[in-house]
């Protein structure tokens, strides 16, 4: 066996498990903001900047998107600064926040401009292979039972905090979901 060959059957089941945790992580905090932001857009002022968005040709909305991510880039810059300044939680607390807000922009200006930017070709590409992935990512977490692996660390959690053991150690239940990862990978070989 090659070391190319090693060195992917080794690395190939943590990073569908990081990259399938992040995607479900996103697709998480992207629904919570779109309803938080849909509340919002109730607002008259919100109403009036989404018909003005509505009412852009399909470029200056795709250009749209780059406001959030430019407009938060001085503040991402400060938090980056609070960093190296001694001040860590500040701001890692300010990029979080700045990602969040930008996400929630970027989730709204999505949810109203998507027939527009369904007309962009690549846009379609792009938007069914993003689909495909996440559909594969929650497939891998329902294969792998990341679910029920954390349904249990929580539970062992809740009753080490009650002072009462836990049927099995959440370690034991992560090596049992490794395992059966591992026979997954094999079996697609």
């Amino acid at each position: 066996m090659s070391a190319k060959t090693l060195a992917r059957k080794v690395l190939t089941l943590p990073l569908m498990v990081l990259a399938a945790c992040l995607i479900l992580f996103e697709d998480f905090v992207w629904n919570r903001i779109t309803v938080l932001v849909g509340i919002i857009s109730g607002w008259q002022v919100m109403a009036r900047i989404e018909r003005w968005v509505l009412a852009r040709g399909r470029y200056a909305t795709l250009a749209l998107f780059a406001v959030p991510i430019t407009a938060l880039v001085p503040i991402k810059l400060i938090a980056v600064y609070l960093i190296v300044s001694g001040q860590v939680t500040m701001g890692i607390a300010v990029i979080v926040v700045a990602k969040l807000i930008g996400t929630a922009i970027s989730a709204r200006l999505f949810v109203i401009a998507k027939p527009q930017l369904m007309t962009f070709e690549t846009f379609v590409l792009v938007h069914d292979r993003v689909l495909r992935f996440k559909a594969w990512a929650h497939q891998v977490v329902a294969e792998l039972g990341v679910r029920e692996a954390l349904a249990r660390l929580r539970a062992s959690l809740r009753a080490a905090r009650q002072g009462r053991p836990a049927q099995k150690s959440w370690g034991a239940a992560l090596i049992d979901r490794l395992l059966a990862a591992r026979r997954l990978l094999r079996r697609s070989d």
